[in-house]
């Protein structure tokens, strides 16, 4: 063992990865680990280079960052109540730990996060491998929105990395339950497991893939750490290395045993928009605690997404016709909306509109001429540098997204334009209400009868 801490020690003296360290490190609380077994005070930062050195040569075999970036940690004191965090928090990036006993279900389950990533256009996101069977993916705090439903992003921890990561898991439940079973029945995965099929099964009998594998959601806590990149796992004694998100499925785990760590990779990039404004706004929309089976089903790969109903009607590209859509076919909401606003919720409303017509197929030219038609109309119209930057994130994002759901009381109730009337009680969107309306006078009209023969 002596023998392998000398082998840390050198490790951590390299310049390159006391570097990488401070790097990730900056605006973050720090907590060190003695071999480990206990950790050092907190809180606690990490200022220069030579820090992780010192520390290393004191024993200090790994080092903790927390999710939450502060104006200065070392102000921060045990048992703060939440408000008196918020104001010392300047931000907070999304980790998603994904962990398993099984390295190659955690390898398959960040690889289908990863696609999920990007199908929301999200592209400035990190991964790194844990340091034993699991890997984190880390959304950037400049990737989200600054507020959503009128509530300061950086406020919303943890609920924010919660619903993230609830959202995703039950996004690729599907896909990551078929990948799983293409590897192994489940009566091997029972045998490999020790677990039973019931405990390997939803209620309904489908093989539930996170009983062998898991998002942590429960864990994210204020001040919740993860493992530093480039910090050693005492069991593993391998190094938590960042991981081409490009070749997941390719990593290999002798590429962090400590001799072959080389800092090739970019962890993170700063994102130059807010690439994650959509996944956020769903993630909030999604009910608080879907079923493994009825839920929101997001169509990954295609051209869009919508909502499958619970009645069992499911809306596809080739059903949308926005050259037949009338105002009557518009949901009270959308009505109102046009109409313009006197007061608060023009930014809300401007996003709800957005995703609106994109979600009808409108060209990018159609829905600039339909969103400047509706500013005008405002008492006090949006400047317009600012609805050209949210036009411009969202168009830049080839997909599709609903509007905020009808449920989602910071929008069309805390704006004062839920009016619902008797189809609303059957829809959960504002273009559900659209789609059906039009499907329904579809199917109404007459077919044609063929002219007799002579």
């Amino acid at each position: 063992m002596a023998k392998d801490f000398d082998k840390l020690l050198r490790f951590y003296a390299r310049r390159d990865i006391q570097d990488a360290i401070i790097e990730v490190s900056k605006d973050r609380e720090v907590a060190v680990c003695y071999n480990g077994e206990s950790f050092g005070k907190r809180p606690d930062i990490l200022q220069y280079p030579s820090d992780v050195l010192e520390l290393a040569r004191k024993g200090v075999t790994s080092f903790h960052i927390s999710e939450e970036r502060w104006q200065n940690p070392l102000e921060i004191i045990t048992g703060m109540r939440r408000k008196e965090l918020d104001s010392l928090r300047i931000g907070w990036d999304c980790v998603l730990d994904i962990d398993s006993p099984y390295f190659e279900y955690s390898q398959i389950t960040t690889y289908l996060l990863c696609e999920a990533l990007k199908f929301y256009g999200i592209k400035s996101y990190g991964v790194k491998f844990s340091g034993r069977k699991g890997f984190h993916i880390v959304i950037p705090f400049e990737a989200f929105p600054k507020e959503v439903a009128g509530k300061s992003i950086k406020d919303m921890f943890p609920e924010g990395s919660r619903k993230i990561a609830e959202f995703l898991g039950n996004i690729i439940f599907e896909k990551l339950s078929e990948r799983i079973l293409s590897e192994q029945k489940i009566e091997e995965i029972s045998n490999a497991t020790g677990k039973t099929l019931e405990e390997l099964q939803t209620p309904e009998g489908k093989f539930n893939p996170f009983s062998v594998v898991d998002i942590d959601t429960i864990l994210i806590s204020s001040r919740h750490l993860f493992r530093s990149l480039y910090s050693v796992n005492e069991k593993s004694w391998l190094i938590s290395v960042p991981v081409d998100n490009k070749r997941i499925l390719e990593f290999k785990l002798g590429q962090a045993k400590i001799e072959n760590v080389n800092i090739g990779i970019k962890f993170l990039k700063k994102p130059e928009t807010e690439e994650a404004r959509s996944l956020i706004i769903q993630a909030f929309d999604a009910p608080s605690k879907p079923s493994l089976m009825k839920r929101s089903t997001i169509i990954m790969g295609g051209k869009d997404y919508f909502e499958k109903e619970t009645s069992g009607r499911e809306f596809k590209m080739e059903d949308i016709d926005n050259t037949l859509l009338r105002e009557e076919h518009l949901p009270p909401c959308i009505k109102l909306l046009l109409n313009g606003l006197q007061g608060d919720g023009r930014k809300r409303a401007l996003f709800i509109l957005m995703n609106f017509y994109k979600g009808l197929n409108y060209s990018q030219e159609e829905i600039i001429k339909k969103i400047n038609e509706w500013n005008n109309k405002n008492y006090e119209p949006l400047r317009e540098g600012y609805v050209i930057s949210q036009l411009s994130s969202l168009m830049k994002n080839p997909a599709s997204f609903l509007p905020p759901n009808c449920a989602n009381e910071g929008y069309y109730k805390d704006i004062g334009v839920c009016k619902p009337v008797m189809l609303c009680q059957k829809i959960k969107n504002p273009l559900n209400f659209t789609l059906l309306k039009m499907k329904s006078e579809k199917q109404k009209k007459p077919k044609k009868i063929p002219s007799p023969k002579k």
